[in-house]
């Protein structure tokens, strides 16, 4: 066999393969698929509706009047209902507000960065939080929010450097920068933060983030408070006293 007959499908499938990437690098990223329709117990279900008409589903979870507001954004493949009635429902000291991205949920649209973070903007200048939490995707998105506006703490849980270098880093033999329409940038967010307290959770086997990914964002950010839990990335709700630890980083 001649190298012209290796060279050659080697090539055709590897063009294939970056055309994969390109044209579904949205479901790649937004796995709005699994944030199926829940319907909660303890939550008060809300809309928001955006500037540009779109209506988003969303939670009000009350504890008490008058204490301090949180505003959580959600990961890739989740529904925010579920945290607020699983686990806010436990963390008694605020009170919980949070909405399920375009696409996600019963939320109208198409997820897309742009999108997400256009609404996550309007939604902060809607409610002012004192505190925002971001969960894994939706640590950059609160990142983006609190580059935006000021809040008295940041929690990141299974935060990440970028979307753009985890992704580099799975598909290291294509050139994803030149590629990916999603970027992002959560460590250049957080450098220009207005948050007075950035806190972080992090987990020791991390099956989605890259270990590259968080060496950088570690060794680029200091934070004020950070905890590294023996948990898995996908199952850090189902760690013991996750609830208090969250409360305890909050505080």
């Amino acid at each position: 066999m001649s190298i012209k007959n290796v060279i050659i499908p080697v090539a055709i499938i590897y063009i294939f393969a970056l055309g994969y990437l390109y044209f579904w690098q949205d479901k790649l990223i937004f796995l709005n698929s699994y944030s199926k329709g829940y319907t909660p117990s303890h939550v008060k279900v809300i809309k928001f509706k955006s500037s540009d008409g779109t209506v988003l589903e969303g939670g009000y979870l009350e504890h008490k009047k008058g204490l301090p507001l949180v505003l959580y954004f959600g990961g890739n493949a989740a529904n925010v209902l579920y945290f607020l009635d699983d686990r806010a429902i436990e963390i008694k000291n605020y009170n919980f507000i949070a909405f399920n991205y375009p696409g996600y949920g019963n939320s109208q649209g198409k997820p897309s960065e742009k999108a997400i973070l256009k609404y996550a903007l309007e939604i902060a200048k809607k409610y002012n939080p004192q505190k925002i939490i971001g969960r894994s995707l939706g640590t950059a998105v609160a990142s983006y929010v609190a580059s935006k506006v000021k809040v008295d703490t940041l929690l990141l849980i299974t935060p990440f450097d970028s979307i753009e270098n985890v992704a580099q880093n799975k598909y290291s033999i294509f050139p994803v920068k030149l590629l990916i329409k999603h970027k992002f940038p959560e460590l250049k967010w957080l450098k220009s933060s207005k948050a007075k307290k950035i806190n972080a959770i992090f987990v020791k086997k991390d099956e989605v983030i890259p270990k590259e990914s968080i060496k950088n964002l570690k060794n680029s950010m200091e934070f004020n408070k950070t905890v590294t839990l023996d948990a898995s990335h996908n199952y850090i709700y189902d760690y013991k006293d996750i609830s208090k630890i969250i409360d305890k980083l909050l505080n």
